[in-house]
């Protein structure tokens, strides 16, 4: 069953998990460091300016609820690490996340890394904390058309190294966005 990703609506914003959408429908979860591309990734997957992406890191507060094609949910969350708001931001991310993995509604995770930069302590914690929760993971390696060809290949082994079931780039290209979105509904469909 093909699903057509450019039929995606923004459908709410909530605080938390227990206000989320009561349909039943899946979701899937993106998440990842601040400014890592998470509103990005998702104008270009939907093919339309859906989600607000801002230079300034931190600007996502809320889990934001988009329905694809009337079948799933794209859940764009707050970003964790340092941000400019930092502390309070951190303990409700914190809280936030524990909620949500254990929504039964929850079908993957899709965890945004930028490798341009070395892995900090925080994304150390997080990748940790995502690989104990037993749901489908995804990383999607952003910004990689930024990279010369040494610093992807480091990118991809680094990207290796860390346990996921897939791992995919992101270059903004019609053939990497085909494969997130097959990811993406492989995952919702329990493929």
């Amino acid at each position: 069953m093909k699903v057509d990703f450019r039929k995606t609506i923004f459908k709410t914003s909530c605080t938390c998990v227990a206000d989320h959408p009561k349909d039943g429908l899946p979701a899937v979860l993106l998440v990842g460091r601040s400014n890592v591309g998470k509103s990005t990734l998702l104008n270009e997957i939907t093919s339309k300016k859906i989600a607000f992406s801002s230079k300034k890191a931190g600007k996502t507060k809320l889990l934001n609820y988009f329905l694809v094609d009337n079948r799933f949910y794209l859940v764009d969350s707050p970003g964790y690490g340092s941000t400019a708001y930092a502390t309070m931001n951190t303990i409700f991310f914190a809280g936030m996340m524990e909620d949500y993995v254990k929504d039964p509604s929850l079908k993957a995770i899709v965890l945004l890394l930028d490798l341009r930069r070395d892995l900090g302590e925080d994304d150390k914690k997080f990748l940790s904390y995502l690989k104990h929760t037993g749901k489908r993971m995804i990383l999607v390696l952003t910004k990689v058309d930024q990279m010369n060809q040494s610093a992807l290949h480091k990118a991809k082994t680094v990207a290796a190294t860390l346990g996921f079931d897939e791992v995919l780039l992101s270059d903004l290209k019609s053939g990497s966005l085909e494969k997130i979105r097959g990811s993406i509904a492989s995952a919702v469909e329990g493929r």
